[in-house]
């Protein structure tokens, strides 16, 4: 039988014992070192508690003027080991010094009521058994790491309630988590400060996806907002995980609108089998954090194709004459809109993800700009980004405006850094064995591949006579009665040459344009486009 030495010294009108112990307004009990305190309840109202030895508190702590144990000149044990859930509560800190050990199976919290207050534990808080509930109220932990903080022993932020702690130069870890523990790693190589952090047992509410997520928010925050340069480590468990999920291919997203707009970081593998950590850095700002995986955070692709009409044989590229006349949104009716168009922009372009076993079959579509290299881009000028695409193998079709469509000869698998050129080789192209008249790209150079210009009734086929000529319809559009006419500074399906004008006749004609393509020798020969 365990024997306990009680060494008190009672000043004022300070009262205790193993039922309960209450400090009035100016009074202290003072635990020498060696000693062992044992109290049920603990009540302060302004007296104080000065612990060189060990308090065992088996029941509740309320606090309601003052701060409990006095200062940092307590250096011994707090220990809660009660036989039921305990709660710390009362209108004022407590502030915990020393050594505050949860020994517990049903555990601690700050106050099951609504009215409390936040508290702090100055010393070196260790997990012996059970949890600490934060309900609605914050908890401040100083600079020693948490001792046997693990899946069963953590810290559980159910509400509003954050783990408060200063992030320096070095990694802090949140032992937080709400129904599974899912710690957050915090390192900050700006403005040391101090940050808060919870978790939520989902991911934001208005976050429109429902899979490909792990079903948790970290929500950071900071006490002087500015600053920061943040590397955030989050971690969490198979069993928090939608379906599908892909820890191969995840990044950790940001997002300060409940999830509305999210800005994702780097795609790559996490670390770990269960549970699995993802890192993030370079972050200036806090809000909530989630996990998605490629769906999401989106796959790069190097994508090159040329448009035979902007083609530069001189340049060995394409001209971009239509930069300043290009709309937003786009043409094809994606509703992919741009702020600005990068300076070297051709037009916009369609690309089509096709079903890995039937080529005919369109999955996903997306409206992005070409370049000058022919390299399809973002608005920023980076390489073409896909999101709300599962990684794996697709056909890729090309289409744009006035041009022939491109559908690659076999497909390309997203998980292994893709790239596909159709510049430099017919073969990249499918080739449909029933044409012709015409290969599936023009050769506008040696070895040098583009897509077929001079559709200009988007027909999928470029006549100059016949029944559908696409001369026709570039003459109806300067006026059949007015043929000269020449049409300035327009985006349209008629310019098939790419120059940004009209024209039936005159210096530069759309006509000469559509008839070079199948033949000043046979005009009435028919190209036509090769699909599957």
């Amino acid at each position: 039988m365990k024997k306990y030495l009680i060494v008190a010294f009672l000043f004022g009108s300070a009262f205790f014992g193993y039922g309960q112990m209450v400090l009035s307004s100016g009074s202290q009990i003072i635990v020498n070192s060696g000693s062992v305190v044992i109290a049920n309840d603990i009540t302060g109202s302004g007296g104080t508690i000065t612990n060189h030895g060990e308090v065992s508190v088996l029941g509740d702590i309320t606090n309601n003027s003052g701060v409990l144990f006095n200062s940092s000149s307590s250096d011994g044990l707090v220990t809660f080991e009660g036989s039921e859930a305990q709660i710390i509560t009362g209108t004022s800190s407590i502030e915990l010094y020393g050594t505050i050990d949860i020994d517990n199976s049903n555990g601690l919290a700050l106050t099951n009521a609504t009215t409390g207050a936040d508290q702090s534990i100055i010393g070196t808080l260790n997990f012996t058994n059970g949890l600490i509930t934060l309900n609605g109220f914050n908890l401040t932990i100083g600079t020693t790491d948490p001792v046997g903080a693990d899946d069963t022993h953590y810290i559980v932020t159910n509400s509003t309630g954050a783990v408060k702690r200063e992030v320096g130069n070095s990694d802090v870890i949140f032992h937080v988590g709400n129904s599974t523990y899912n710690p957050v790693t915090l390192n900050n190589e700006g403005t040391s400060d101090t940050y808060g952090a919870r978790v939520e047992d989902n991911y934001p509410s208005v976050f429109s996806g429902t899979t490909n997520i792990v079903d948790r928010s970290w929500v950071i925050s900071e006490a002087t907002p500015g600053e920061s340069n943040l590397t955030v480590t989050t971690q969490w468990n198979d069993s928090d995980e939608t379906t599908p999920f892909d820890e191969t291919n995840s990044a950790i997203g940001l997002t300060t609108d409940n999830g509305a707009t999210v800005a994702w970081g780097v795609t790559g593998a996490a670390i770990g089998t269960d549970p699995y950590t993802r890192t993030s850095s370079g972050i200036t700002s806090t809000g909530t954090f989630m996990v998605g995986d490629s769906y999401y955070s989106g796959i790069d692709i190097d994508l090159q194709v040329f448009l035979a009409g902007a083609y530069n044989t001189t340049n060995h590229n394409m001209d971009n004459n239509l930069n300043g006349l290009l709309t937003s949104p786009d043409p094809y009716g994606l509703s992919t809109s741009v702020s600005a168009f990068p300076t070297d922009a051709v037009d916009w372009v369609k690309i089509e993800l096709r079903n890995k076993n039937d080529n005919t079959e369109v999955l996903y579509s997306f409206a992005r700009l070409i370049d000058q290299s022919g390299q399809i881009i973002e608005e920023d000028g980076n390489d073409f980004k896909m999101t709300g695409v599962p990684m794996d193998s697709y056909y890729i079709a090309i289409l744009h405006r006035n041009h022939f469509t491109v559908v690659s000869a076999s497909t390309v698998n997203l998980a292994s850094s893709p790239s596909l050129s159709f510049k430099g080789s017919q073969a990249t192209a499918y080739q449909d064995g029933l044409v012709t008249t015409n290969a599936a790209m023009k050769e506008v150079e040696t070895n040098i591949f583009a897509l077929w210009d001079g559709d200009a009734n988007g027909d999928g086929e470029v006549q100059y006579e016949g029944g559908n000529p696409d001369r026709i319809s570039v003459l109806s559009a300067v006026g059949v009665s007015t043929p000269s006419n020449i049409i300035n500074n327009t985006y349209s399906l008629n310019d098939v040459n790419m120059d940004g004008e009209v024209q039936y006749e005159g210096g530069n004609p759309d006509r000469i344009t559509i008839l070079s393509v199948i033949g000043v020798s046979t005009p009435s020969q028919i190209f036509y486009v090769h699909l599957p």
